[in-house]
């Protein structure tokens, strides 16, 4: 595969302190497992997980903070072996936070992995990669992801649609101008840089279409957890994280460039302040998307 810096070109949450992006990452997190019910994997594969003879091999590409793979390192035994490769690896925790059959490396997603991890896992999990995934590019990620699946092994893949151009409905009660630039904006970088605007609604298909078996997908409705214990504090949990995400993004695709309406700093600090003005107990109603699919045992 031909080298090229897709981070660098389209990934717009590069730009902020490593710290900051860190404990946004964690956080959100948090918020997609009480969304997703807190199954950190789909239970099917939880169970098969189980009922092997041998402990589970886990890679999660494009890790971020390994909250994900930590998280699930408290299910598992110890002897289970867990890896995360991200291409940035600002935002890793120190090592010696992490359990020790952890291990982070840095790895890219476009690129051949090394040859000890090819074949080796059980399970390959990524999410949140809309935003470094270009146009037409969604089977060949699958397809190198598989490289590194044992006969047998799963790949599972989490997206969501923050912004309408990423095919999910995404809306806010009641309407919000500053919610309407930030899409503005964000669909208008999308298309300057050459992103998948299939995502998330295409996951599904791209795991099917690099020959994997047992697909399937599940779509979870974050307005959902209103309606649970959880729901008390939902609507500010979920906008104290749309806030951490709102302004980094913006300033983010200013210092990549910036699009019509969105140019500099003072452009950023105009949405920002009537985001301010706006926001409060607004409710945003979102999905998250997880698709799966078994690789085969044979080829």
């Amino acid at each position: 595969m031909a080298a090229e810096s897709i981070p660098e070109s389209m990934y717009m949450l590069n730009s902020g302190s490593s710290q900051v992006e860190h404990d946004r990452l964690n956080v959100q997190h948090h918020l997609f497992n009480d969304i997703m019910q807190g199954h950190l994997l789909p239970p099917h594969i939880i169970s098969a997980l189980d009922a092997q003879p041998t402990p589970p091999k886990i890679l999660e590409m494009a890790t971020g903070s390994a909250i994900w793979l930590t998280e699930v390192a408290k299910t598992l035994p110890a002897e289970a072996e867990l890896v995360g490769l991200d291409y940035d690896t600002s935002r890793f925790p120190p090592p010696s936070s992490l359990p020790p059959n952890i291990k982070l490396g840095k790895g890219d997603m476009y690129e051949p992995f090394s040859s000890d991890l090819l074949g080796n896992f059980d399970v390959v999990h990524v999410r949140m990669i809309l935003f470094g995934v270009k146009e037409g590019r969604g089977p060949e990620v699958a397809r190198n992801l598989l490289t590194l699946l044992k006969p047998g092994g799963y790949l599972v893949w989490v997206e969501t649609g923050p912004v309408l151009l990423h095919g999910l409905v995404t809306t806010i009660e009641p309407p919000s101008l500053a919610w309407f630039k930030f899409q503005q904006a964000s669909w208008r970088f999308a298309k300057k840089v050459g992103s998948d605007l299939n995502l998330p609604n295409a996951t599904l298909s791209y795991i099917k279409e690099v020959g994997c078996i047992e697909c399937d997908d599940k779509a979870y409705p974050g307005s959902a957890v209103l309606y649970t214990d959880k729901g008390k504090d939902w609507i500010a949990q979920t906008n104290s994280n749309f806030t951490a995400f709102f302004e980094p993004t913006l300033r983010g695709i200013v210092s990549l460039g910036g699009v019509e309406g969105l140019t500099t700093d003072a452009d950023v600090d105009e949405v920002i302040a009537l985001a301010d003005q706006e926001f409060g107990n607004r409710k945003i109603h979102y999905m998250l998307l997880r698709a799966w699919g078994k690789k085969p045992a044979t080829s």
